[in-house]
This record gives C-alpha cells, sequence and structure tokens, in this order.
C-alpha cells in the first residue's frame, strides 16, 4: 500500500466505529468456538481472509488455515509471502490443497475455459476431513448476493452471521463470518495496525481490488493477464505456452 493508504487506515483505526467492528468480530468468534469442535479458517491469502486468520488463531492458535491452490496460484499472486508470515509469527497450520489442471500431464491438452469448467466443485475439497465449522472472511459490502446470504442464512441460538448448513456436503456444518459488516476501510485499518503484508496486486490495484488463487472469468476479462506479464514475466511466459488464448487479452 501507498503512504496515503497507510496513513487512511491508520487514521481510521482510531474511530469508534472501527473499535465497534473489530470488538463484534472478536465477539463472534468466541462465542462461536463452542459450537465446533474442529473448525477450519477457508484461507485465500487475500486481505479478509488474513484479517479473518489473524483473528480466530488470537482466539484459537492451533486452527487450520485451509488453503485451495491451482497449477497458476503463484503466477497469478505472490501467495508465499502471505504464507511464510503467518508461519513466521503463528507457528500456523496452513494446510494447502493443490489441485492442478493447469501443468500436469493429464490436463496437458485441455483448454483454459475446460479445465476452469472442471474445477467448479473444487472448493469442497476443502470440507474433507470431518470439519464441523467453517471461518469465512465474507463481507456484506462486496456484493448484493453476499449481503443477502449473509444478513439472512443465519441460525437461532448460534452468534451473529453464523449458519448451520441444512442442506448438502456441508450438511450440520457452521458457517461463521467475523468480518460480515466490516468494510476495506475496517480492512486496511486492521492490516495497518498489526504490520500484515498484502499481496502484490493490492499494491498495484488499491486494498479494494479482488482476488482469487486461481485465474477466473472476471478476472481474464479485466485486467489480471497484463499485471502477470507486468510483474512476473517468467510466469507469463510460462502461462501462455500453456494457454496460447490469453495473447488476445493483453
Amino acid at each position: 500500500m501507498e503512504a496515503w493508504q497507510i496513513e487512511r487506515f491508520g487514521v481510521h483505526s482510531l474511530t469508534d466505529r472501527y473499535r465497534k467492528r473489530l470488538n463484534e468480530a472478536q465477539s463472534i468468534i468466541r462465542d462461536a468456538l463452542p459450537h465446533m469442535d474442529n473448525p477450519y479458517v477457508a484461507f485465500s491469502c487475500g486481505k479478509d481472509s488474513s484479517v479473518l486468520a489473524y483473528l480466530v488463531l488470537e482466539a484459537r492458535p492451533k486452527t487450520p488455515l485451509r488453503f485451495l491452490s491451482s497449477g497458476e496460484t503463484r503466477i497469478v499472486h505472490n501467495v508465499d509471502l502471505i504464507i511464510n508470515w503467518f508461519r513466521e509469527h503463528y507457528h500456523a497450520n496452513i494446510q494447502e490443497i493443490l489441485i492442478d489442471r493447469v501443468f500436469t500431464e493429464e490436463w496437458a491438452e485441455a483448454t483454459w475455459t475446460e479445465q476452469r469448467k472442471a474445477g467448479k466443485h473444487d472448493l469442497e475439497q476443502l470440507n474433507i476431513g470431518g470439519w464441523d465449522g467453517i471461518f469465512m472472511g465474507l463481507r456484506a459490502e462486496e456484493s448484493p448476493p453476499r449481503r443477502k446470504s449473509l444478513y439472512y442464512s443465519q441460525t437461532s441460538r448460534l452468534p451473529r452471521f453464523c449458519y448451520r448448513y441444512q442442506a448438502g456436503l456441508r450438511l450440520g456444518m457452521i458457517r461463521c463470518c467475523p468480518l460480515a459488516r466490516w468494510t476495506v476501510e475496517d480492512v486496511g485499518a486492521f492490516l495497518v495496525t498489526h504490520n500484515i503484508p498484502v499481496l502484490r496486486h493490492y499494491h498495484r490495484r488499491g486494498l479494494e481490488a479482488r482476488t482469487t488463487a486461481r485465474l477466473t472469468g472476471n478476472a481474464v476479462r479485466q485486467y489480471i493477464l497484463s499485471d502477470i506479464k507486468r510483474d512476473n514475466p517468467q510466469g507469463w511466459n510460462k502461462l501462455v505456452a500453456r494457454f496460447p488464448e490469453f495473447k488476445c487479452f493483453v
């Protein structure tokens, strides 16, 4: 982040509004943990999941951070900066689940679209292992559908913004979203006051930018390929050698 952003978020960290949001998130986590025997944090190395991971690890230090990655993840983002920080500062148990349909021999002939569609349900791999709770860094500010999900999918007798799944592969699991009411300013204030590093992408595009560990359709149609070409030329060359169709987006 640039100096003016650090100053902006530093000022916000002194406000009553930020302290209220922080206290609320800490309270939700503290009150949710007794309802879970084996929870994990859905970790992406993005700004929201980094804040969430910090807060959960403060409350329960051994909680695993589960990270779904792909063959292109380290070309898209410098995720090891974030992973290594949490391992160094918290001895965090980071469990990376790698599903590579990009550079493995089995998928060598698949187009970008084909391998992307095949990964539609890969996030469910995070739930394998007998988990009964998921901490997620979802925020209502991000989109109307997300806001609707957070405010309407809540289960009585659980803390606010907690929901027990009633069907599907997550049946019985509790989704807990302590950052539901946080804004970008709140997230930035926490990152700045706790000296948590952020991905290169945020330095380029601002903290308002969205990140994913994979090359999604929206990311490719916007600006992520241009950023990769500029910031990681070696990775860009490897990527377009695998998917020549990317050349038309830059």
